[in-house]
């Protein structure tokens, strides 16, 4: 490409001579034309760009001078020189473009080519492709491609930092969808980076916190000794009453245990675990950033149901599930088929308490496919959770209740279903067990559980 550049600007500058004898011209052009016949290619830069000082009105002075300068890869100058041209006249418009053109494509066509060979093993394919790249941006700054490329050289090198300034550049100039994809998918890979390290730095905390809340108004006793341990301190009352009092000194906790369950929950003092939210905070800001990426994907192609996979999942990682459930709203529109959109829909709608419409979504999945066991044990998990509810809504209020029985009804064809599907999953038999032994129903119940048992075990 280079010296068939310099073939046609030889002609281009002979053709301009043939003509001189009836033309005015100016030393300094004169002399540059002479130098570019010569090949003397740094004195004709000099002459000319003293020319255009001289006479700035010279279009065909600053085309020559952008000519020389993409030679030499000035390619800063290179545009400064031709965007001069082009604003005095388009009489070299489509040269100018030509040539841009051909030295972005090549320079983003070598870009590929090292990106190809680069690999872990390889790494200083990726700093090649990167210059390229760069260069490529250079020549013709306005085309988001060769952003898109820069930002992929980058990702897989692992910087993500200038990978995201890349992608960010090529949405900006053009638009690329693509592009704005990648930077969204970074934004939340970092977010996920925070919140495991937040996770990781604060475990012992994290796990006390969960378990304490774990411990809720008519939960069993021999519940609260797995996720509490022993009290350090129990107050018996009369044998007749069964009143405990267990107290906690490092939750500074007091339960009031009646019977075998919990009948009231209170703190001496607040009770702070002193948990460092430092990471946690800088997790939610790269969630949001990963949001407001998604969001504009969605908006340029709202029928993107992978995005839109990824949207959901900043929105429940920034407790945004409303948002996740109107996303997912879109995409069972765009793709009513596809069963693992009406699945995920329907545990959006379970997490967000609204079991009638995640049992809707659930069922409309193993229409699809019958042999679906996710959404098939999930239909029946959540009609056993709404009975688990219900149960636990009576025992608040210290009422007896049978109404949860027929939420067990219905969960049990898909349970049973779900032991088939999922043959060695324990927490399918457990689940089964119970809704065995609440419908009074206890030999089925010893065998599920028994099963799960022996899974557990490896047997």
């Amino acid at each position: 490409m280079k010296h068939n550049f310099k073939f046609w600007f030889s002609l281009l500058v002979l053709s301009s001579l043939m003509f001189q004898a009836y033309q005015c011209g100016s030393t300094e052009m004169t002399s540059a034309k002479l130098y570019i016949q010569q090949k003397n290619y740094d004195a004709a830069i000099k002459n000319l760009e003293t020319e255009v000082q001289k006479n700035p009105g010279n279009e065909e002075a600053w085309f020559l001078l952008g000519g020389l300068k993409s030679d030499k890869s000035d390619y800063v100058g290179m545009n400064f020189a031709f965007d001069q041209a082009l604003k005095l006249s388009a009489k070299h418009a489509s040269e100018i473009r030509g040539m841009r053109y051909n030295r972005w494509g090549n320079h983003l066509n070598n870009g590929v080519t090292y990106l190809d060979r680069a690999s872990s093993d390889s790494t200083e394919y990726y700093e090649k492709s990167i210059e390229e790249f760069q260069k490529a941006a250079e020549a013709w700054p306005d085309t988001s491609l060769s952003y898109r490329y820069l930002g992929y050289a980058y990702n897989n090198k692992g910087d993500f930092n200038n990978a995201l300034k890349a992608f960010e550049e090529a949405w900006k100039r053009g638009k690329d969808v693509e592009s704005l994809k990648r930077a969204g998918r970074i934004y939340l890979q970092r977010g996920y980076d925070h919140k495991t390290k937040f996770e990781g730095d604060n475990a012992g905390k994290l796990r006390g916190l969960k378990n304490l809340d774990d411990v809720k108004k008519g939960t069993n006793k021999n519940d609260v000794l797995k996720s509490l341990g022993a009290p350090d301190n129990v107050k018996k009352g009369t044998r007749a009453s069964r009143r405990e009092e267990w107290t906690y000194n490092t939750y500074k906790l007091k339960l009031v245990i009646e019977g075998d369950k919990v009948s009231q929950k209170t703190f001496t003092s607040p009770y702070a675990a002193n948990v460092d939210s430092t990471e946690f905070k800088l997790g939610l800001v790269e969630f949001e950033r990963a949001i407001k990426a998604l969001e504009d994907v969605r908006d340029v192609e709202p029928a993107d149901n992978e995005n839109l996979t990824f949207l959901l999942r900043a929105y429940v990682e920034s407790g945004r599930i409303k948002d996740a459930i109107r996303a997912y709203e879109l995409a069972a529109k765009n793709e009513p088929q596809n069963k693992t959109i009406r699945y995920l829909l329907g545990v959006l709608y379970r997490t967000d308490g609204n079991y009638t419409a995640s049992i809707a979504q659930f069922t409309e999945a193993v229409k699809i496919d019958p042999e679906y066991g996710d959404a098939v044990f999930d239909l029946g998990a959540s009609y056993y959770n709404w009975g688990v509810d219900i149960i636990k809504e009576a025992d608040e209020k210290g009422r007896e209740t049978d109404e949860y029985k027929d939420k067990f009804r219905q969960s049990l064809p898909y349970m049973e279903k779900a032991t088939q599907l999922r043959q060695d999953d324990p927490q399918v038999w457990e689940t089964l067990g119970t809704i065995y032994a609440r419908l009074g129903n206890k030999d089925k119940a010893m065998k599920a559980f028994e099963q799960a048992d022996k899974i557990r075990k490896g047997n």
